[in-house]
């Protein structure tokens, strides 16, 4: 059985992600958070170069996943943290794998490397041109990968949400920050409802996001996989998203409608600094490529899977 190493195992994608490999490879977690006392995750911080060679050097993975990084903007305004935890964790990833010839990585980046400026939907050959410090740093890594001497895949996500009910795995942060839980948990409880910004050019004066299922997204990994391990595919970059823009109303009337709770109040408030109008993808690539296609990105399915996991949550704490 091949063996997959998974950086940022115990964060939110990486969990889902393990869970969703766990019996068609051999599994392995890296994070500096250990959540469960599966001997296959290894406490670590990718910085400790040493530490984090003596474990590639025990598992010799035939593929890297790293998916480990700092993704939270909200709250916090030390730029170096992203430095440190992006930049400096990818280079000492690369940077071991070619020491022990590992060749193959799959590196989680994201659309906030585009150009938000860009009305179309984005495509891999779209303007890059990050406005935060998480997308500055995400392009670097990028950047990183492409000039090391190692087989890489670049998925740049767009917004990941939901749960796999079957799995019994989801979105989990502490605190949480992210539109669609907090959406989900502000309206089951019958609480007011903040929206930053009401005047983007939209139809509706609210921003438009394109939310891409966990589900679909642990389905490219899966596929990128076998490609990767039969040589099919190498040194490419694909965007992974729905390809449907929704606003931040839009989302919220459709939990309303499928939680079936009129109780609310929508509070609006100055736009967040680096939020743009819109941001939804094309993939055209992953399809091609992968004959990937984001099935279960509706949001009908997207709405009932979180509003289940969150029911069997009920103590997570989120930033209001």
């Amino acid at each position: 059985m091949k063996k997959i190493l998974i950086t940022g195992a115990s964060g939110y994608i990486g969990s889902c992600l393990f869970a969703y490999l766990n019996k068609k490879y051999e599994v392995y977690g890296l994070d500096k958070i250990k959540k469960n006392n599966d001997n296959r995750y290894f406490k670590i911080d990718l910085i400790n170069l040493k530490k984090t060679n003596k474990i590639l050097k025990k598992i010799k993975p035939e593929i890297i996943i790293h998916l480990a990084g700092q993704s939270t903007i909200d709250g916090i305004k030390n730029t170096r943290i992203y430095k440190k935890n992006n930049e400096m964790a990818t280079s000492n990833i690369v940077r071991l794998m070619q020491i022990n010839k590992i060749k193959n990585i799959i590196f989680s980046s994201t659309a906030a490397v585009y150009d938000g400026r860009n009305r179309n939907n984005l495509n891999e050959k779209s303007k890059l041109c990050p406005n935060n410090i998480y997308g500055i740093t995400k392009l670097k890594c990028e950047n990183i990968i492409k000039k090391s001497k190692v087989n890489y895949i670049i998925f740049r996500f767009f917004n990941v949400c939901s749960s796999i009910p079957f799995l019994k795995v989801g979105e989990l942060h502490e605190p949480e920050t992210h539109l669609i839980p907090l959406a989900v948990n502000k309206i089951l409880a019958n609480k007011n409802i903040k929206i930053y910004g009401n005047n983007f050019q939209t139809k509706d004066g609210t921003c438009i996001r394109d939310y891409i299922h966990i589900q679909d997204l642990c389905i490219a990994f899966e596929k990128t996989i076998k490609k990767i391990l039969s040589k099919e595919i190498s040194k490419k970059i694909i965007n992974l998203g729905s390809g449907k823009g929704h606003t931040t109303l839009e989302i919220i009337n459709k939990i309303i409608i499928i939680a079936k709770k009129y109780k609310y109040k929508i509070i609006f408030a100055k736009r967040r600094v680096g939020d743009v109008a819109k941001l939804v993808c094309s993939y055209n690539k992953a399809n091609i490529l992968l004959k990937w296609k984001p099935r279960n990105s509706n949001l009908t399915k997207i709405i009932q899977d979180e509003i289940g996991w969150q029911k069997k949550n009920l103590k997570r704490k989120f930033i209001y």
